[in-house]
């Protein structure tokens, strides 16, 4: 069996369609169908059903791609296996947005110096998001917050930092204290479900404080433009982010650091360890020379 035509099926089911397969693996639709259709015959069963330009996976498919995940991910760390210790090869990157804006572009400045040969790719997405695709084998390793649950042994954990909650207010906003503040103004939530607004929401339930919610949103940068406009406050983990002429705002760091935000990497055990590790080492290394955006957030 081809393995690529295995991967030309994983992106169809990433995709949707063939002309978006097509594009992720740089192939005509027409060769995307032809490939779909030496997998059927190889196989014996129908892999894919067409709607218009739509294409959907059967249940044959589903299962096909389930097992083709793994099948090529084996095929990438046999490719590292062969390369004798040598740093070479892909490394697939998950990471949070926040992290994106401020563990990532440094960490990449640093392999783009001292290892051109690793090739790297990025994806973006929540905690969730990229556990899932971390356990679907569609990455490598991810940066992302803590998992509250235990996850198996295949997998691992570093600790890159914590991120102290933070109170981000309008800057001309009259500050009696966090708690008074939380209690007045109109309160710009975290989506309570994602594990950032879920530090959130048990600060709030541990201090009792009822706040008056004006928005829910799973956007950290949106709610700082909201916040700087001066439409609301927000309980959000310092990333790094800073006022600017443009985007004004105080922030006050929540003194308890029980509900700090633990960012870190989280990876697959197997061949390819010593690419995350290498990764690891690139964050830490930006990390003590000052290249990541630092945590300033006043303590009250």
């Amino acid at each position: 069996m081809n393995t690529r035509f295995l991967g030309t099926l994983c992106a169809v089911a990433d995709t949707g369609s063939l002309a978006g397969a097509g594009r992720a693996v740089r192939l005509s639709s027409a060769a995307v169908a032809e490939q779909i259709q030496a997998l059927e015959r190889e196989l014996g069963v129908r892999l894919v059903t067409r709607l218009g330009r739509a294409v959907t996976l059967t249940d044959e498919g589903r299962a096909v791609v389930g097992a083709g995940r793994e099948i090529l991910t084996r095929v990438a760390d046999l490719t590292q296996v062969a390369q004798l210790g040598r740093l070479s090869g892909t490394l697939r990157i998950g990471s949070v947005s926040t992290a994106l804006m401020s563990v990532v572009p440094p960490a990449l400045r640093h392999m783009a110096e001292h290892h051109p040969e690793i090739a790297l790719k990025i994806v973006p997405g929540t905690s969730s998001q990229l556990q899932f695709m971390l356990e679907s084998s569609e990455i490598d390793c991810a940066i992302t917050v803590r998992p509250t649950i235990e996850t198996a042994k295949e997998f691992g954990w570093h600790l890159i930092r914590e991120e102290p909650l933070t109170l981000v207010c309008p800057a001309d906003l009259t500050f009696a204290g966090v708690e008074a503040c939380l209690s007045s103004a109109s309160m710009i939530s975290m989506y309570r479900n994602s594990p950032t607004g879920r530090i959130a929401e048990r600060f709030l339930q541990d201090k009792k404080i009822v706040a008056k919610e004006l928005f829910e949103i799973e956007a950290a940068e949106v709610i700082l433009v909201l916040v700087s406009q001066g439409l609301g406050i927000s309980l959000l983990p310092d990333y790094g982010f800073r006022s600017s002429a443009e985007r004004r705002f105080r922030k006050v760091a929540i003194a308890d650091r029980a509900y700090d935000r633990s960012i870190g990497i989280l990876y697959r055990r197997g061949a390819r360890i010593s690419l995350v590790n290498t990764f690891y080492a690139a964050i830490i290394n930006a990390h003590a020379r000052g290249r990541m955006a630092p945590l300033t957030g006043e303590r009250p």
